[in-house]
């Protein structure tokens, strides 16, 4: 399904500082601060965007959605009717973490929560199984992150639940980039819904990922890609035109 006239999605291509929070908030809002200006409507960020991926850090650094830190980029958010998708570990009622992320604006911040937790990551995390889709402007916006997208059956259930846009909030290394970008691809093309990908500028825990944040059509074709590791953002907007679609560097 197409998404409505006009709305605007954009990835955040982002570099985090290990385990600081504020620092990596302000980050945050510099880039929502952009993204405003350029009218988006939707900003995601990569997995674990607020920390880094630093899975030894998780248990301490696990949080609330009413953690009073975010509390500026949720007004802010709020204030421009946008949305803003941003990563953190995550309480849960029991046990291990979840590798979390809040979607910032209206009420109060929406949890989402990582369904397919790597192996590597199980002795830090749990994993969910709740279905992530949020509405917002008449958009139906799927959520993943990072290994969900690895599984077609994650694609397919957002799909299901009637997704305009599947937004992968992701931490992707140079040796993986190529498979699951193509694997992004065939989801838009499959299931005839645009496809975003938010992936770290630069290296977070031990991962190096090549940048390569990108969004594509539905049917399949990559409507804007950022072939670099700048931190920028990416944006895409469905016209009755077409679509269109802008790179925005954070220093420029």
């Amino acid at each position: 399904m197409p998404l409505p006239y006009g709305y605007t999605v954009a990835a955040a291509q982002y570099s985090a500082i290990r385990g600081d929070i504020h620092a990596n908030l302000d980050t945050h809002m510099r880039m929502a601060e952009m993204a405003a200006s350029a009218g988006v409507d939707f900003l995601v960020f990569p997995e674990l965007s607020v920390t880094g991926y630093e899975l030894d850090l998780a248990d301490s650094l696990q949080t609330t959605a009413d953690d009073p830190a975010f509390m500026p980029l949720h007004t802010f958010a709020s204030q421009h009717d946008m949305r803003v998708m941003a990563g953190v570990p995550l309480k849960a009622a029991s046990g291990k973490p979840y590798v979390g992320s809040l979607i910032f604006g209206g009420t109060a911040p929406i949890p989402y929560n990582k369904v397919h937790v790597h192996d590597s990551e199980a002795p830090y995390f749990q994993p969910d199984n709740k279905v992530g889709l949020i509405e917002h402007k008449g958009a139906k916006l799927g959520l993943a992150i990072c290994a969900d997208l690895n599984h077609a059956s994650h694609a397919a259930r957002a799909a299901e639940h009637g997704a305009d846009l599947y937004a992968a909030s992701a931490l992707i290394s140079e040796s993986g980039y190529a498979r699951e970008a193509k694997m992004l691809e065939g989801y838009a093309r499959e299931h005839q819904m645009a496809v975003l990908l938010a992936n770290y500028a630069t290296q977070s825990g031990s991962y190096i990922p090549p940048g390569g944040s990108a969004i594509w059509a539905p049917g399949g074709e990559q409507i804007a890609l950022i072939d670099d590791t700048r931190e920028a953002l990416v944006t895409a907007t469905y016209t009755e035109a077409g679509w269109s679609s802008e790179i925005m560097g954070l220093d420029s």
